[in-house]
């Protein structure tokens, strides 16, 4: 019986993990630092290459992305997450491909970055958080668009980088990531 809770708690704190990396590319995507701000610890460390800084630094440069007016869209993919899980701290690594959609000059851009995070995970008050963070650039690109799909036009749902993206209309979705003190209230 032992070990089946000791498995079941490895499984819930893996799951953990993983929800805490998923949280993160949805708050970059969105551009809702209260999305990002429970993948990490208030003391963590984020070494993006070109951004090196503390959690509250990496909040003010969502939000300088975010109000970026050249970048329209935003989408991680998030691969392989391999998890060496040591009690309450735990190494990860996590495969990466992140695209945006970029407006500049009159030009459309895409920009892709394909890489890993490397991830140290403390498991702190029953929630596993980033603590430190190094992001590494396996390639990346920059590529002008000479044409979009054309099954893909103004009449489609598209996103946006705010709180009126289409997936914050969604049910107990919109907040499932989101800081506990962010969350919206059921009465809104």
């Amino acid at each position: 019986m032992a070990a089946l809770a000791a498995e079941v708690t490895r499984l819930r704190d893996h799951e953990a993990i993983r929800q805490a990396v998923y949280a993160y590319a949805r708050g970059v995507d969105r551009g809702d630092a209260t999305l990002l701000d429970p993948a990490f610890h208030d003391d963590a460390e984020d070494d993006h290459g070109n951004f090196r800084g503390s959690k509250a630094d990496a909040m003010a440069a969502l939000a300088k992305s975010a109000a970026n007016p050249a970048v329209t869209a935003s989408v991680h993919h998030i691969g392989n997450i391999l998890i060496d899980l040591r009690g309450d701290v735990a190494d990860v690594e996590t495969y990466f491909m992140a695209s945006q959609r970029r407006e500049e000059d009159g030009r459309l851009w895409t920009r892709m970055r394909v890489g890993r995070y490397l991830d140290h995970f403390v498991k702190r008050d029953g929630a596993w958080r980033v603590l430190s963070r190094k992001v590494i650039d396996d390639w990346s690109r920059l590529d002008e668009v000479v044409q979009t799909a054309r099954e893909v036009g103004a009449e489609n749902n598209h996103c946006s980088r705010g709180p009126d993206d289409p997936s914050h209309a969604v049910a107990g979705f919109a907040d499932l990531h989101r800081h506990p003190h962010a969350r919206r209230s059921s009465e809104d």
